[in-house]
């Protein structure tokens, strides 16, 4: 039986194919050159290093610092080591790594929903609707926002850890079906340390990209150091916007040409950033961490084609006005921390400011006759002879302002009874004005205070969140070899809405008809608070059946927060304004084993979930003229098993491997408050595939006085649908092979690479537009280096 050292606390819908037949379709063409890179490398020169065992892994998922095969929860951690040798450098190199991830964009990077386990209701990423159900955590502090995944750049990270299943207890709030975590590297006082990294590629088809990277961590005494990171990255593009394109608009008869917006390559991204990080030991017992990060994202055109031309070979899509965004935060943050008799105390702090804005090709509505019923001339708010066009542009506007508190007390020590409690607070005001435009039309009045020229419809809203909670764990040793838990977390939380949404001839024109005879003629305003407390808990229990194996039981409880729908008029149609928080609740059993002498982990998990009172977004017009909305609708169930091992099979060959099984639809009817039918029983969770894998195959080898590695990734994703209604569409499975290869010459070194090897266009999201489908996909072939430099 191994002894538990118990660490200091820390800062911190198309179903798919048989997997026989999935394996043999990935395995054959294009993807036998990964099989001949693994097959090669057994007769490749000597190992560099004759590593006998696997190393550990060092996580904090717990809120202490605890070897990864000591902690009952299901984790994947992409350590410093991984996030380097994978090349892991964004957000969706990172979401397609992990296993059990899953995820949709919505044309920009940056605007990504993230999903764990198959909870996905498919949230069209309406900023007044719900909140995700997976957190996402910097540091200390949690940073998610709807359809806004903080995309920071990847380099000089400790880890990214991805805690799969409800962490309600300890992480709180939109924790619902997990948790991702992106701690970043410390300032060390022992020793200077520096490097820099200069990347280059090409990808077929499109533009060069190129990158700079540098870190320094730079003692300032024996018990202070600051450690200074910065980064800038171009990426060319690939997609062309094709000119040509003609709409021919039913109403006023007029057409539209992109004639001027045609380019090549007109996707390109331009991100930079920096961070720095102040560390103190103030004395033996008590240290101090400030830091700031600070990135800027900006983009040119849309990661979208054409759907009707997927399969086309070149990658297209026509839009009609200019697309572009723009995502600026600065996080800064404060953690101090000591130790008071035999306890850790420790106080975390952070303050996130964040702007956005997005502005975006609506040309294709006119096509469509919902829009031209609500926004052209056919009401008579304008005069005919001004009816010149509908073509369309919309534009967010969007500012996030994030300040949270946390105070936690954890026990030390080895004694049997150990304990974690804390307090948490959290400020998270989200400002947003949304402007839907139609150049060319004139309005026929214009009305101090409302909108004028070309805005035909606005939401221009505060909405603000306040939470706050008190948790705790504790953990007992029945036995030398039994551990239980339990857990809880109270939570009160105060939900806001504040704002007007108008429809646009009204806008101008506060003394068209009377609301009784056209809803139309007013703005809807909005001023509501509404407030929820209640308790989630959670309950484990682990068996340490050998010196190096577990098994481990776990029940826990997560959940997303209410909120506040923007139309008053939901009190008569709905019965209710608000909606309240839905609750995941998961039944867990759980492995986590070191063979072989510590050559093989192998950790894994099989699990059930129901899902209450899911919250689901939805244009209603009998329920509300004005606005979507955001309603508690039925339940439902998710069954699945992970797993993930790592192989250490000779000297300097290393293979491993994660996947994810799920099976997730919903269990009942999800009926409108205005007694229709939304979603049938039995319908699949959208945006979820029902299998997918990461096979990783590293060697690592002497060549002369260089220690070298080859390498091959490949990331396979299953079909899944693009919503939860019928207006869905189906999303084809897709493989992505990476390969890269490198030398270090002590100090020095140089990697080349091909990603996406077999040159797959993979669908990320299919927009279910009825009007004009597109397509959300990944950059084609690339081909690249990089050299890089440590002091």
């Amino acid at each position: 039986m191994r002894k538990r050292i118990r660490q200091p606390a820390i800062s911190a819908s198309p179903k798919i194919s048989p997997l026989t037949e999935a394996v043999r379709e990935q395995v054959s063409g294009k993807h036998l050159v990964a099989a001949a890179l693994i097959g090669g490398a057994l007769i490749m020169p000597p190992p560099a290093v004759a590593q006998e065992a696997l190393e550990e892994i060092i996580v904090s998922a717990q809120k202490r610092d605890e070897n990864l095969q000591d902690v009952p929860i299901s984790i994947v951690a992409l350590d410093s080591t991984a996030l380097r040798e994978q090349a892991i450098e964004s957000f969706e190199d990172y979401a397609l790594t992990l296993s059990n991830v899953s995820f949709k964009s919505f044309g920009y990077p940056g605007s990504a929903t993230v999903y764990f386990r198959g909870a996905s209701d498919g949230g069209d990423g309406n900023s007044s609707g719900s909140t995700p159900s997976v957190c996402i955590y910097m540091d200390e502090q949690p940073v998610t926002d709807i359809a806004a995944n903080l995309d920071i750049h990847i380099y000089d990270m400790a880890r990214i850890e991805a805690l799969a299943g409800p962490q309600g207890t300890l992480y709180g709030a939109s924790c619902q079906s997990g948790s991702l975590r992106i701690i970043t590297n410390k300032p060390d006082p022992s020793e200077f340390s520096a490097g820099f990294d200069v990347g280059y590629f090409d990808t077929d088809g499109g533009d060069t990209s190129s990158s700079v990277e540098a870190f320094m961590n730079l003692p300032l005494s024996d018990n202070a150091a600051i450690r200074l990171v910065g980064w800038s990255v171009n990426e060319g593009g690939w997609i062309d916007n094709v000119g040509g394109g003609v709409r021919t608009y039913d109403y006023p008869g007029v057409t539209l040409t992109n004639d001027d917006m045609a380019e090549a390559n007109f996707n390109e991204l331009d991100k930079s950033g920096m961070r720095a990080a102040l560390g103190i030991d103030l004395n033996d017992n008590w240290t101090l961490q400030a830091g700031v990060i600070y990135q800027e994202l900006d983009t040119q055109g849309i990661w979208e084609i054409d759907h009707v031309n997927f399969d086309a070979e070149d990658q297209s899509i026509q839009r009609f006005n200019p697309d572009s965004s723009s995502d600026e935060f600065t996080q800064i943050s404060l953690t101090l921390e000591g130790e008071i008799g035999n306890h850790r105390l420790t106080y975390a702090g952070s303050v996130l400011d964040r702007e956005s804005y997005y502005e975006s090709d609506y040309s294709a509505y006119g096509d469509y006759v919902y829009w031209v019923y609500f926004y052209s001339c056919n009401f008579g708010y304008i005069d005919e002879d001004e009816c010149t066009t509908i073509n369309e542009i919309a534009t967010r506007e969007n500012q996030y302002d994030r300040t949270t508190h946390e105070l936690r007390l954890q026990s030390l020590g080895d004694g049997r009874l150990q304990y974690t409690v804390g307090a948490f607070l959290q400020s998270n005001e989200h400002k947003y004005l949304q402007l839907w435009r139609q150049p060319g039309m004139v309005p026929s009045v214009s009305v101090p205070g409302y909108a004028t020229d070309d805005v035909w419809f606005r939401t221009d809203q505060n909405r603000q969140l306040d939470q706050t909670a008190i948790f705790g764990e504790l953990s007992f040793d029945i036995s030398e070899t039994v551990r239980a838990t339990i857990g809880a977390r109270w939570f009160d939380e105060e939900a806001d809405l504040q704002g007007v949404v108008g429809w646009g001839p009204s806008a101008f024109d506060a003394n068209y008809g009377t609301p009784a005879a056209d809803p139309f003629a007013q703005d809807t305003f909005v001023d509501l608070t509404d407030s929820t407390s209640d308790t989630i808990f959670k309950a484990n229990i682990a068996w340490d059946v050998g010196d190096d194996a577990m098994i481990y039981a776990t029940w826990s409880e997560g959940y997303r927060p209410g909120g506040i729908n923007r139309d008053p008029a939901l009190l008569v149609t709905a019965g209710t304004q608000i909606w309240v928080p839905d609750i995941l609740t998961n039944m867990e059993l759980g492995w986590k084993s070191t063979l072989v002498d510590g050559r093989i982990r192998f950790n894994g998990a099989v699990y059930f979930m129901t899902w209450d009172d899911i919250q689901y977004t939805v244009y209603d017009g009998s329920l509300s003229f004005c606005c979507g909305s955001t309603y508690n609708l039925n339940t439902a169930e998710i069954s699945g098993i992970e797993a993930d091992i790592t192989y250490l099979a000779s000297e300097g060959l290393t293979l491993s491997t994660s996947f994810a099984f799920n099976d997730a639809e919903t269990t009942g009817d999800f009926i409108l408050p205005s007694g229709g039918l939304a979603v049938p029983s039995g319908t699949s969770l959208p945006n979820v595939p029902e299998f997918k894998i990461n096979v990783v195959a590293r060697y690592e080898f002497q060549l002369g006085d260089a220690n070298s590695y080859a390498q091959a990734t490949w990331n396979y994703t299953d079909s899944s649908a693009s919503e939860i209604t019928d207006s869905s569409f189906p999303q084809s499975d897709y493989s992505i092979l990476n390969l890269r290869a490198g030398v270090d010459l002590g100090g020095w070194g140089a990697d080349i690479f091909i990603n996406n090897a077999g040159d797959e266009i993979a669908q990320y999201y299919v927009h279910p537009r009825p009007y004009a489908p597109s397509t959300v996909t990944n950059r084609p072939r690339s081909v690249g280096a990089k050299l890089w430099m440590r002091f």
